[in-house]
């Protein structure tokens, strides 16, 4: 193992010769060239990439019980004096646990550009954690029980089998800024970092790169050594780093673009990553596809670090311990000796409010992001276009109300594309977009043209015939696409000789711009059960107003609602049950059921409702009993009579007649 850890180095020295640092480099990929043409070690590595796909299938870890990987530093002709190594390496391993715990002092620059270049890539905190080793060393190195595994001029090369079970920092003087296995074993190996790019501390006569000052070389290293690719893979857009979550690049981006949205295939380059090439100043995250690959990558190939860390890692403090970080959740303002039980967990954005809150910080760290007054946090328009058999000029186009939170800065578009008889391309859909300012940009086309600012063509791959799926994210934040109003979009064939053959379905997504048209907040009631509901309002003034019982809502929803009155009598019993009726038992048309008074009907004096004589035997026209010659006689002599007729009116018609006369033979004789 000794011989192919020197051929490396002198690979190295021959393609990697020293330069004035205008740009990272990193050899790993050399390194990886190089041990795959070893006998067996394809194979191995091979073995090592499936069991981290394996793992891939548990997705992140709970971070409950951490990964503890130990670390030994050791610096090799440097002349760096052995105080100065210790400072050195142990603001290192802070600046790794920061890094990879995604509390690192700059992580709110992705919360600040992370919105508008890369809204669907998150970061994530990984489990790892790193300590520079202080218990059960090994022998030979001068170390006492307690002392930092920090070593001087004791080691050669970047390779040494009595350092096994741990994670080794190689600080000496290389050509490029580093190198690691892709995959290390914990088998005595570990990264190389040059020292002036080892930590973010000058001292002891080593002066780091302006650059590369803030120990990011060695957190890209380690990424390296848990197998983690450059994120251009073997370079060109059609390779992969085998993460998910980490748009195709097909080369490093270098120096510090910080705000700006690169695409060089077809989405943003994820350039914060920190494994890009970017200056220090530019590297300030891990995406959670990263975490969880580095993650798998530990626990199903270096349990053999996971398991020195019980004893390598013991604390050494004895007296007077805990966290003496003020900026820690466990900040102990007792303590005189830190123990590195310092915990960042409950830091975090507190503003709910925020687009980033988390509801699970206590600690505010400063890295809450606010959507633009009036906007959602999350601000995109969706829209769908058909061109279906479309020949030249044919094609489609909407408009849309919409509010731009600032300047529009990019669109992302997805195509499926045919044509039957060949000769059209992919790319020459000729997209128009307008603003209500009146500022109109076109893109693609092959030979026609809106008239419309040109803002460029289709990625190259999109000068094909072939049928199938294009995607491109297109930059568009120069042209001052803003404004609130009507958006117009319009697609067509943009190719002048084309037959009525091709195809173009698809969907656009417009970064920064907003469905329907914000203005000034409204005040009102805002509550939709609400009598004076307005749905204009945005800004609720506290005057809902609400029906209860037999009252109910007028029915407008423009604010002007009222209560409308529901119980008129207010009897209990609302309006629209009431039941008009008599409610007069002794009536002839009496209605238990009624709840409201009506006229009452009532019947004759003398008689039944139904119209018969109310007394036992009318014919009795004296009352004393019986029918006879007495009633006979008072019956004769009211004969005749056509009003206000006595007791003669025998069936009640009001007259004393031939009817009464014959009602009273037919009961002549009878009792009563």
């Amino acid at each position: 193992m000794r011989l192919v850890s020197i051929s490396f180095l002198l690979t190295f020295l021959m393609v990697c010769n020293p330069q004035s640092w205008g740009q990272r480099s990193c050899a790993t990929d050399s390194v990886h060239a190089q041990m795959m043409g070893l006998a067996g070690y394809a194979e191995v590595f091979q073995n090592k990439v499936n069991l981290v796909n394996q793992a891939a299938e548990s997705g992140a870890m709970d971070c409950a019980t951490p990964l503890i990987i130990p670390v030994a530093v050791h610096f090799q002709n440097t002349g760096i004096p052995e105080a100065c190594a210790i400072d050195m390496a142990l603001d290192q391993i802070e600046i790794l646990n920061q890094d990879f715990a995604a509390i690192n002092p700059d992580i709110s620059q992705w919360y600040a550009q992370q919105p508008s270049i890369w809204p669907d890539i998150s970061n994530a905190e990984s489990c790892i954690q790193f300590c520079l080793a202080t218990s059960d060393h090994p022998a030979g190195f001068g170390l006492a029980e307690g002392d930092y595994a920090v070593t001087i001029d004791q080691t050669t090369g970047d390779f040494n089998s009595s350092w096994s079970g741990y994670l080794n920092f190689w600080v000496r003087d290389i050509g490029p800024l580093g190198y690691s296995p892709l995959g290390g074993n914990g088998n005595g190996d570990g990264v190389t970092c040059h020292p002036q790019a080892f930590s973010s501390i000058s001292c002891g006569g080593n002066s780091l790169y302006g650059a590369y000052n803030l120990g990011r070389t060695i957190t890209h290293e380690v990424g390296h050594y848990l197998l983690l690719n450059h994120p251009w893979g073997n370079g060109g857009c059609s390779s992969t780093d085998n993460v998910a979550d980490t748009p195709v690049t097909s080369e490093p981006i270098f120096g510090c673009p910080s705000g700006q949205s690169i695409v060089n295939c077809t989405e943003p380059v994820l350039w914060p990553s920190y494994m890009d090439y970017c200056n220090d100043a530019c590297l300030f995250m891990f995406s959670a596809g990263q975490v969880t690959r580095m993650e798998n990558y530990v626990t199903s190939s270096l349990q053999n670090l996971l398991n020195n860390s019980v004893t390598a890692c013991q604390d050494p403090c004895d007296t007077a311990c805990g966290c003496t970080d003020p900026d820690a959740c466990n900040y102990d303002a007792a303590a005189a000796n830190d123990d590195g039980s310092c915990d960042y967990s409950c830091q975090g954005c507190t503003d709910s409010t925020a687009c980033n809150y988390d509801p699970d910080a206590t600690d505010d760290d400063g890295s809450c992001v606010f959507p633009t007054e009036g906007f959602p946090c999350d601000c995109n328009l969706d829209l769908d276009f058909n061109l279906t058999n479309a020949g030249t000029g044919v094609g489609d186009a909407e408009i849309v109300a919409a509010t731009a939170t600032s300047n529009v800065t990019s669109f992302s578009i997805e195509l499926t594309y045919s044509d039957v008889s060949g000769g059209s391309w992919a790319g020459d859909l000729l997209l128009g977009i307008c603003d209500p300012n009146g500022t109109c940009i076109e893109i693609g086309g092959y030979n026609m043209s809106y008239g419309y600012t040109d803002a460029g063509g289709w990625p190259a791959g999109w000068n094909s015939e072939a049928a199938g799926t294009y995607t491109a994210t297109i930059n568009v934040s120069s042209y001052g696409l803003t404004g609130a109003g009507d958006w117009s979009f319009e697609w067509i064939n943009g190719w002048s000789s084309t037959t009525a053959s091709a195809t173009w379905v698809g969907s656009m997504t417009i970064e920064d711009l907003c469905p329907g048209v914000v203005g000034e907040d409204v005040e009102g009631c805002t509550d939709s059960t609400a009598c004076n509901y307005n749905a204009a309002a945005t800004l609720d003034d506290a005057s809902c107003a609400y029906a209860s019982g037999c009252d109910y809502c007028s029915g407008e929803v423009d604010g002007t609602g009222t209560i409308v009155d529901g119980d008129a009598d207010d009897d209990s019993v609302c309006d629209e049950n009431e039941i008009e009726g008599c409610q007069d038992p002794e009536a002839c048309n009496y209605d238990d059921s009624a709840t409201d008074p009506a006229t009452c009907e009532y019947a004759a004096e003398g008689f039944d409702c139904d119209g018969n004589p109310s007394g036992g035997c009318p014919e009795d026209i004296n009352g004393n009993g019986t029918v006879e010659v007495a009633d006979v006689l008072l019956l004769l002599a009211e004969f005749g009579c056509t009003s206000n007729c006595s007791a003669a009116d025998i069936d009640g018609d009001g007259a004393v007649s031939v009817s009464d006369i014959l009602m009273l033979l037919a009961a002549f004789g009878e009792e009563c």
